[in-house]
């Protein structure tokens, strides 16, 4: 019994861990006041090798995951 608790316990863990990003997209829209298309072509799917990145995700993947003063700017 103990040992299906404790299984159960690390597959929450693992779970919720997996599901990180998810949060974080959202606190860069709080943040930021962009939406995701503003990066993004479309949502791309968890753990793809292609996030899918527009001219403008790319300019901020590139300046460390920062705004530029013109991306800041346009709305």
């Amino acid at each position: 019994m103990k040992k299906s608790i404790w299984l159960l316990a690390v597959a929450m863990a693992i779970f919720l861990g997996l599901n990180f990003r998810a949060v974080a997209s959202a606190k860069y829209t709080q943040e930021t006041g962009k939406k995701c298309t503003f990066c993004h072509t479309s949502v791309p799917k968890k753990g793809a090798a292609d996030p899918l990145l527009t001219p403008d995700g790319k300019t901020f993947k590139d300046n460390g995951f920062k705004l530029t003063e013109e991306q800041k700017a346009r709305k």
